[in-house]
């Protein structure tokens, strides 16, 4: 069985940079914090079996002191064996948009 990868890009688009120094969990597998580019390249060590795991997203520390409405954003993710999943988070402090990228 080939396991499933995934990476993640977190942009915030009110300010048009990256967002850095956001945590970001794969369920209990994995905890990774974005780089100042907001990348996590690999946040399934190296890859997981397939099934369902909850991605989450910490965005209220990245937010700080300003006003914002999420603190955290959580999706379940159904992996498929073999796959790459690369899931992008665009986030303004009112609102926020994912898909599966490439």
């Amino acid at each position: 069985m080939t396991r499933a990868t995934v990476s993640t890009h977190v942009l915030d688009v009110a300010s048009g940079n990256p967002a850095g120094g956001v945590r970001v969990t794969l369920g209990t597998l994995a905890a990774r914090v974005t780089d100042a580019e907001g990348r996590i390249a690999d946040l399934s060590n190296g890859g997981v079996d397939p099934g369902t795991y909850p991605l989450v997203f910490e965005v209220g520390g990245y937010f700080g002191s300003r006003p914002h409405l999420y603190k955290t954003v959580v999706f379940e993710l159904v992996l498929a064996e073999g796959r790459h999943y690369h899931v992008p988070l665009l986030i303004s402090p009112f609102g926020l948009s994912s898909y599966r990228g490439s």
